[in-house]
């Protein structure tokens, strides 16, 4: 396989070692620079030195959360213009992948789509242009249930940090009630306990909201 890049400088950032040496194949380093590294504080500083870097990474990693993982993405554009993402993930959600996509220096490969397009992605990959694999696509393409206007309001009040038993106090319903209304919103939005907390957080961080006093 054979591909045009748009720099010489990589990162990889997955916590598994086999995948990383994978990668570095993939992209056939040649003169190319590729780094492994471990945590996003070692990332940034790279980038601090030089912002003309490819980083190709998972967005779950043992020595970080997913909520920095996530507030590392969103930002990335804005402090380091001249670098590209290329992520590659199994996460399904439409509504996180949306806000994922919404990102123009980030692509977005998902481990199912053929290895071909992780490749394509990595060639494809630039500032101000982007790629999405053909899964990627589909998932996008699917539509969410609308929440009704009581759950927005609890999502909202959740996202601004408020538990369920305050959120019940907030809007003058009982605990029991808050529950039912927070398992419709996951069912609607397609996500379990944990993907529900990644996209409070995701929330929190594109849109830069207070956390609740």
């Amino acid at each position: 396989m054979t591909a045009s890049f748009y720099n010489d400088n990589y990162i990889l950032f997955d916590p598994h070692p086999l995948v990383n040496v994978g990668l570095e194949a993939l992209i056939e380093p040649g003169n190319k620079r590729v780094s492994q590294l471990t945590s996003l504080k070692e990332i940034s500083l790279l980038l601090n030195d030089n912002d003309q870097q490819t980083v190709i990474m998972e967005l779950y990693h043992h020595n970080e959360d997913i909520y920095s993982v996530v507030r590392f993405l969103l930002t990335a554009g804005k402090i380091w213009p001249r670098a590209c993402l290329v992520v590659l993930t199994d996460i399904s959600n439409p509504g996180i992948l949306t806000l994922l996509a919404a990102q123009k220096h980030l692509s977005l490969v998902a481990k199912r789509d053929d290895i071909n397009y992780l490749l394509a992605a990595i060639s494809a990959a630039h500032p101000t242009a982007s790629y999405r694999s053909p899964v990627i696509q589909q998932l996008l393409l699917q539509k969410l249930r609308s929440l009704s206007s009581c759950e927005w309001r609890i999502l909202g009040l959740m996202v601004s940090g408020a538990n369920a038993q305050h959120t019940a106090q907030v809007i003058g319903r009982n605990y029991k009630t808050v529950c039912t209304h927070k398992l419709n919103i996951m069912r609607k939005l397609g996500v379990n306990q944990v993907g529900f907390m990644q996209l409070l957080l995701v929330f929190r961080t594109r849109y830069c909201i207070q956390p609740l006093p």
